[in-house]
């Protein structure tokens, strides 16, 4: 039988925004400490030996795009002086490889040297639960579910589907990837928010620090901001004004309980959008009619999903232009998936399809590497 646990029962907290500003990084330390303070620590909320799952945001191998490996480290920590047991776990985005996205992004080898567990939850067990309004059955990771608490430590970014991804949508990674695949086919929002709900028991960090135009291949903008409380709907209510995204056209926030915000917070806030392109509305329809397709085509044919190689069709993917032979010798030692040829002078499709590190892109730039797809970035990442 499993433990009672942040399905069911609530910690006590008041509906606050607590914010710190950080500008220079190196003072992170005593800005999450300050904020620590503020939600009360961890003294009541866990025990000795009680297991805490450390949720991040690894959604692809991009460090601009992901969790900060200091948040993470400062809450281990915490944990441990409490007595309690941290533990990692995610699941990356649908078109990469979560195991090639935790070694790129050097979290395996973070947990080693602190001897933390570390999850892949699509190499572990799920438990099936029933969400509401009629969403259907979904499947959740066992290590959310054995968990005393969860620490949610998410990224502040906009979404091409939902506009905004933060605290809500960062615990969709606890599903299985045929779960989020359905829910993204019928009522996305509805689902992120159901699942939001079921979980109670989890202190939530925003990180506002730089925020992406996009959740993945998105320019950061500095904003200098680290959020914490207990509401995640108030979290993302918030950060979509630091956005410049109106709460009230974000379908997931529109029943968003009233909150307070305590600590630094922006003199103004930037205008908001008022319109979206022909190009972004036709960019959303595409990618959420990506997910459908796969859900048909895995339940009559079955086999793999397709949506890596949709992904590296109409998303964003590298590829080599003119390089001479050394840069292609550099290239194939930096590259972590081995995946430049040096003999024909190409990038190997199906080593990158579900990395797409840009690594290349990065190290040579837009006249060596060629960045292809429809919604591939302006400017260097």
């Amino acid at each position: 039988m499993k433990p009672s646990n942040g399905l069911n029962q609530s910690i006590k907290m008041p509906n606050i925004i607590y914010s710190k500003k950080i500008v220079d990084n190196a003072n992170l330390p005593p800005v999450l400490e300050a904020l620590f303070r503020k939600i009360g620590g961890l003294e009541g909320k866990i025990s000795v030996g009680d297991k805490v799952l450390i949720k991040p945001n690894f959604v692809a191998p991009f460090p601009k795009a992901t969790t900060d490996l200091a948040l993470i480290d400062f809450f281990v920590s915490k944990i441990r002086e409490i007595g309690g047991i941290p533990i990692i776990g995610e699941s990356s985005g649908f078109e990469f490889d979560t195991e090639a996205t935790f070694s790129i992004l050097g979290i395996k080898k973070f947990a080693e040297e602190r001897d933390v567990e570390l999850i892949n939850f699509e190499k572990q067990r799920y438990t099936k639960i029933n969400l509401k309004n009629r969403l259907g059955v979904a499947e959740i990771a066992d290590a959310a579910i054995d968990s005393r608490l969860i620490i949610n430590l998410a990224v502040l970014k906009r979404h091409t589907i939902t506009k905004v991804t933060g605290s809500v949508k960062n615990l969709f990674g606890l599903l299985s990837k045929p779960s989020r695949r359905h829910l993204h086919c019928h009522r996305l929002e509805e689902g992120i928010s159901a699942l939001a709900l079921r979980f109670k028991r989890v202190i939530h960090v925003l990180d506002a620090r730089d925020l992406l135009s996009r959740a993945v291949f998105g320019q950061p903008k500095p904003s200098n901001y680290i959020l914490a409380g207990a509401d995640p709907f108030a979290l993302d209510h918030f950060g979509s004004r630091i956005l410049g995204i109106n709460p009230k056209e974000v379908q997931y926030l529109l029943k968003t309980e009233s909150y307070k915000t305590d600590g630094e917070i922006p003199d103004t806030f930037p205008p908001y959008i008022k319109s979206i392109s022909l190009k972004k509305r036709l960019h959303r329809m595409l990618y959420a009619m990506f997910y459908c397709l796969d859900e048909m085509k895995c339940s009559i044919l079955g086999g793999n999903s397709i949506l890596p190689i949709l992904h590296w069709h109409f998303g964003v993917h590298p590829e080599l232009g003119d390089v001479n032979e050394s840069e292609l010798k550099n290239l194939s030692m930096l590259c972590p998936v081995g995946a430049i040829d040096t003999k024909r002078g190409k990038i190997i499709k199906g080593k990158c399809i579900k990395v797409r590190c840009l690594r290349c892109y990065n190290e040579l730039g837009p006249c060596k590497i060629i960045l292809k797809g429809f919604n591939r970035p302006k400017k260097p990442e």
